[in-house]
């Protein structure tokens, strides 16, 4: 009974030093910094950005 446990331990401890697989040195990953916010505030109850007329003409789909 106590050397299936000595054998599991073992195992395990094997299994947890090889880890995931990743190899050389931990390190932190670099992130870029964080935007800084807009100057002035976004304009309220407009469209924007302005869009043009999607529609045709209808005197030009005449012609």
């Amino acid at each position: 009974m106590i050397a299936i446990l000595k054998r599991t331990l073992g195992i395990g401890l094997l299994i947890s030093l090889v880890g995931c697989g990743v190899r050389g040195p931990l390190y932190l990953p670099n992130v870029p910094p964080a935007p800084s916010p807009p100057a002035e505030p976004e304009p309220k109850g407009k469209l924007y950005p302005p869009q043009s007329p999607t529609a045709p003409n209808s005197t030009s789909a005449k012609q």
